[in-house]
């Protein structure tokens, strides 16, 4: 029998999980993409960049719902396996009444609030699958993100999701992924990199005998900048709206500690990325967003001193990865996704291994509290993090191969160079000073 207060703790959850965390990560966070990558391109490629983070947000959700989520959470084999109940399972029920039915409705057969967690859980896949054009932008095709976005996001990424979230092997083993380091940043970031390599540098960035890099200015600081903060916004939405709370004690202890552990990391990001840039605006920009993925695995365990110092070291390590990938490894990434994100986020699942101890101040209840179950706890987030990385590094390289030899992955040089916008969707997004040119 459903109690009231039942009801009410279930009326907050279903707010919770389906209100704030949803909206903030969904509006704000894609807008945030939007306005971040539009900006960092040349005007040239503007709508272009806007279309194919579009392409990603309708992949993430058909094909999430309708294979995505239930190859995630709808089976119990460590690596992967077979749905066990229907995919497209419509129950209403928010995860507190969803075992046991309520209102006359039936039990959920998964067992949890199924289209509450869709909703929430499609979030992180739409964060994922924006990651990687902004690794591709100003020289990719269209219907080759059309076909890559739906592999990753149906197939790909739900295993990785399920190894941690969906009580695959990482879950077994009690590796630490809170809000997503590793799920979403390091799997995006990983496909990010496979796909950058693949298509190759945009035209003209490398250039004479040693390829030294070219800096290919974006239109619109301003315009990155608003959109970075935006991301910011939903962050909080994305570490907040990451709890998996089924009680009231749970959330208590747990939410007010994950925003700060968030607001101080970002600012660490910030900081670290804006001295070994000697203050420039875009890097620490990029750095604060390096502070909010490394914060992400072990939000709800470090002292926020220690979030910080995670933050400090994310903004050194971005910078000092963006410097490898174009001066000694020749990588074109036009909005610096492979050191936020993939980079970041194996820093993020270390640091919640060295700094989520009680010893360092920690979370009282969440954090590690002896010296053995600390040590084993930063090998568990070592073995995961491998694991990751070689699963994406494989899968991601192969599926951008196959499509890069269908030709569908790098749009022609011819244009490439006058731009992607007319050449593809016959538009501009500033059509005021476009005008006057003409498409041969």
């Amino acid at each position: 029998m459903v109690t009231p207060i039942d009801e009410t703790f279930a009326a907050i959850q279903q707010t919770f999980v389906v209100g704030w965390a949803p909206v903030a990560i969904l509006i704000m966070a894609t807008a945030g993409f939007a306005l971040l990558y539009a900006g960092i391109v040349r005007k040239k490629n503007v709508a272009h960049t806007i279309v194919m983070l579009n392409i990603g947000w309708t992949m993430a959700f058909l094909v999430y719902f309708l294979i995505g989520f239930p190859l995630s959470y709808y089976h119990t084999a460590p690596v992967f396996g077979v749905p066990q109940t229907i995919p497209t399972i419509a129950n209403p029920l928010p995860s507190a009444l969803s075992a046991t039915g309520a209102y006359g409705l039936p039990p959920s057969p998964s067992g949890f609030g199924d289209l509450a967690n869709w909703f929430k859980m499609a979030m992180f896949a739409i964060t994922t699958i924006a990651i990687i054009p902004g690794a591709t932008a100003e020289r990719d095709k269209l219907w080759g993100w059309i076909i890559g976005s739906t592999v990753i996001v149906g197939l790909l990424y739900p295993m990785v999701e399920h190894w941690i979230w969906g009580g695959g092997w990482l879950s077994d083993i009690g590796f630490i992924d809170y809000a997503g380091s590793g799920v979403v940043h390091l799997t995006g970031g990983m496909f990010a990199l496979m796909a950058a390599y693949i298509i190759g540098p945009r035209t003209g960035k490398f250039g004479g005998k040693n390829k030294e890099p070219r800096a290919f200015f974006g239109h619109s600081l301003p315009l990155s900048t608003i959109g970075a903060w935006l991301l910011v916004f939903g962050w909080f939405g994305f570490n907040v709206g990451s709890s998996v709370a089924t009680d009231p004690q749970t959330i208590n202890v747990e939410l007010a500690w994950v925003a700060v552990t968030t607001a101080m990391a970002m600012a660490g990001g910030l900081f670290g990325a804006a001295i070994t840039s000697r203050g420039h605006a875009l890097t620490s920009m990029a750095g604060l967003l390096a502070g909010a993925v490394s914060i992400c695995a072990g939000a709800t365990m470090m002292h926020p001193i220690f979030a910080f110092i995670t933050g400090l070291i994310a903004g050194l390590i971005m910078t000092f990865v963006q410097g490898l990938l174009e001066h000694k490894l020749h990588i074109d990434d036009p909005a610096v996704c492979v050191p936020v994100h993939a980079a970041c986020g194996v820093w993020g699942l270390m640091a919640a291994g060295l700094f989520g101890t009680t010893f360092l101040g920690g979370h009282p209840l969440l954090a590690t509290n002896t010296v053995g179950a600390w040590l084993t706890q930063i090998g568990i987030q070592t073995v995961g993090a491998l694991g990751i990385i070689a699963f994406t590094a494989v899968t991601g390289f192969g599926l951008f191969w196959v499509i890069n030899k269908m030709g569908l992955l790098r749009a022609e040089k011819d244009s490439e160079l006058f731009g992607l916008d007319i050449a593809d969707h016959k538009t501009y997004a500033y059509p005021e000073e476009m005008m006057d040119k003409d498409f041969p």
